[in-house]
């Protein structure tokens, strides 16, 4: 039985020393915002490390100058960036891409077919308002929801250019290929289905890039963007990444710090909840 015991102890540490050590090699990351996001603007993020340069999230078309701009500043032009990173495809995150052109972009297939579909169906003069309920089926349970999506409608269909989405052969689909190392992704589909947010390994701590999983840290209603496809699971989604207790980019506000709950609040939560269905 002593034998057993130390063949099973052994092994576990091996375990944990490999994993600590597949930690040590991922490249750290830093996380610079280029545009801050506001109540109509979304967030763009510059990710840094060994060499490559990662933006998340270009931003609408007059903005383009702006995050030229920004580049600039850091002694850096669209041609030094080596990948994009989208984290949806509503318009005000996406149509600078092809300011990037020939580098990789990492995105979720399912949000770019639900986005594409959902303008597609925006654009039907008569039917919009009918066909809406398929991307958005709690929208008449807001108060003035007419009024919100028929100007988010308006927004929208000013603005959108599968143009400047980039060229697809550049798309790399998280479903099926992984992002850069030192890189994770969470699936937020409450905003969105195949919303994506990121956890980025820094040398004191992770950053989370929630795209507009956490809109801002509060006065959500303020932000002109259109409703969650699920409100149950986008509170959900907000809740988890609010709960990790890291530095939050949101994805139209500056970014702030969270303070995780102590131990034993977090304990007594998880019994409250029940086991987890993850």
């Amino acid at each position: 039985m002593r034998c057993v015991h130390f063949i099973q102890c052994s092994s576990v540490r091996m375990r944990e020393e490999t994993r600590a050590h597949e930690r040590m090699r991922q490249p750290e990351w830093t996380v610079e915002v280029l545009l801050a996001g506001s109540w109509r603007g979304a967030t763009s993020s510059l990710l840094s490390s060994d060499g490559q340069r990662i933006v998340v999230d270009t931003g609408l078309p007059h903005e383009a100058h702006q995050l030229v701009r920004a580049l600039e500043a850091r002694n850096l032009k669209p041609r030094d960036v080596t990948a994009v990173i989208n984290t949806h495809f509503h318009v005000d995150h996406v149509l600078n891409n092809l300011l990037f052109s020939g580098v990789p972009i990492y995105a979720a297939q399912q949000s770019y077919d639900w986005c594409c579909a959902l303008y597609s169906d925006l654009a039907d003069q008569l039917h919009w308002d009918k066909l809406l309920l398929k991307y958005y089926p709690e929208t008449w349970e807001y108060e003035k929801a007419r009024e919100h999506m028929t100007g988010l409608r308006k927004f929208a269909l000013r603005w959108w250019d599968p143009q400047r989405l980039g060229d697809l052969a550049q798309f790399r689909w998280i479903e099926k290929q992984p992002l850069p190392p030192g890189l994770e992704g969470i699936v937020t589909s409450g905003h969105v289905p195949g919303h994506l947010s990121l956890v980025v390994r820094g040398p004191q701590r992770a950053t989370l890039v929630a795209g507009d999983v956490v809109l801002s840290r509060e006065h959500e209603e303020q932000v002109a963007t259109m409703i969650p496809h699920n409100r149950v699971q986008f509170q959900k989604d907000r809740d988890r990444l609010l709960a990790l207790g890291e530095l939050i980019v949101p994805g139209h506000d500056c970014g702030f710090t969270v303070t995780p709950p102590p131990p034993e609040i977090s304990a007594r939560r998880d019994t409250e909840s029940g086991p987890s269905s993850e």
